[in-house]
């Protein structure tokens, strides 16, 4: 009888532990100022002399309510320059509205083509590289003239490299 109880009260410890460690207390913290430092100094954005932008650009180009968010950071292109180039990054508070900021990227990404098409086709290849990859809560958004190197960058960042 008693060995019942230990071995009872052994597993409920166990399982409670097991919930605990499943509660996403595991999110590794993605800090934006380095992985804007390490896209900056491994390609180049020169030509697009980016700039960092406040809410005005999350409320006018990507439509995301900032209430959704923990913290964002968008840097864009200078507007003469015309060029596509821009790194947006965004800590989403709840998991649950992940997939709803992706779909308002995804437009922004769309509105992008639409706007580049005439205007500039050029910059059109890198509009169709965008680099867009998450984890978790968070959303990384890269818009350069290397995909492949923009991709590498974030996905080592995203998994603590």
């Amino acid at each position: 009888m008693k060995m019942r109880r230990f071995l009872a009260m052994t597993l409920a410890v166990m399982m409670m532990a097991l919930s605990l460690t499943g509660c996403g207390g595991d999110e590794k913290y993605i800090s934006f100022d380095e992985l804007y430092s390490s896209l900056s100094s491994s390609i180049d954005f020169s030509a697009s002399k980016m700039q960092k932008q406040g809410e005005a650009a999350l409320n006018n180009y990507y439509y995301i309510d900032p209430n959704t968010l923990e913290s964002y950071a968008i840097y864009m292109s200078d507007y003469a320059t015309g060029n596509a180039d821009e790194i947006a990054m965004f800590q989403v508070k709840e998991e649950d509205q992940v997939a709803a900021v992706k779909a308002l990227i995804n437009d922004r990404i769309t509105d992008l083509k639409v706007r580049y098409e005439d205007y500039k086709p050029e910059e059109m290849d890198k509009i169709n590289k965008a680099v867009i990859e998450e984890k978790g809560r968070y959303i990384f958004v890269v818009i350069s003239p290397d995909a492949e190197k923009a991709k590498t960058i974030v996905k080592d960042a995203i998994s603590g490299k």
